[in-house]
């Protein structure tokens, strides 16, 4: 990545980051509420008996109500926990969005760890939910600079949910080789399919 495309990713984030921190909890929830509406609505999503998905944090729209509902109705959720031993983010299966969780490497919540490391193959085909900072039509995403979820992403077929709020979405994503494309955006407003 040349050295005017991350300074461009790093100007949306110094703008982005500090505006979604900055809103209220009210709005983010009701965000999260309509963005859990236009979930149901992706048929991959909805007919897997599994998904991956991201606990929100720093403004990112709530969508623990709809985490919570497709736990309840026996589809197994998977979350990224930092594997200090390997130096690397893995995903892990929970079943209580309460009890389940720590905080843990950059302060976000993750998965206790006792509950095992998923097997790569069983991430394969599974449909994922991904938070970002901004994302474009094409389903570029900008993340937070660390690789997370691209590299957790690298080898997955399955169907990719960017989640955001409208203002996050931009003209263009400044992308590189290592970054992953979105199949689908989802916001407020509703569902973007990725060109």
């Amino acid at each position: 990545m040349s050295k005017r495309e991350t300074k461009e990713k790093d100007g949306i984030r110094q703008l982005f980051i500090p505006r979604r921190k900055s809103l209220e909890q009210e709005f983010i929830g009701r965000a999260g509420g309509e963005i859990a509406i236009h979930l149901e609505n992706i048929d991959d999503l909805v007919k897997s008996a599994r998904m991956a998905a991201f606990r929100p944090s720093d403004g990112e729209p709530d969508i623990g109500g709809f985490l919570e509902e497709q736990i309840k109705k026996g589809k197994e959720i998977c979350f990224p926990r930092f594997d200090r031993a390997g130096e690397k983010y893995e995903m892990a299966f929970v079943t209580d969005l309460e009890k389940d969780f720590r905080k843990g490497h950059f302060g976000i919540l993750e998965p206790l760890g006792k509950f095992p490391a998923v097997p790569s193959d069983v991430l394969e085909n599974i449909p994922w939910i991904v938070p970002g900072v901004a994302f474009d039509s094409k389903g570029g995403r900008l993340g937070h600079g660390k690789g997370i979820f691209d590299r957790l992403l690298r080898d997955s077929a399955g169907i990719k949910i960017g989640i955001c709020y409208d203002w996050q979405i931009v003209d263009v994503v400044p992308s590189g080789k290592n970054d992953v494309k979105m199949d689908f955006i989802v916001t407020e407003s509703g569902i973007r399919v990725c060109s």
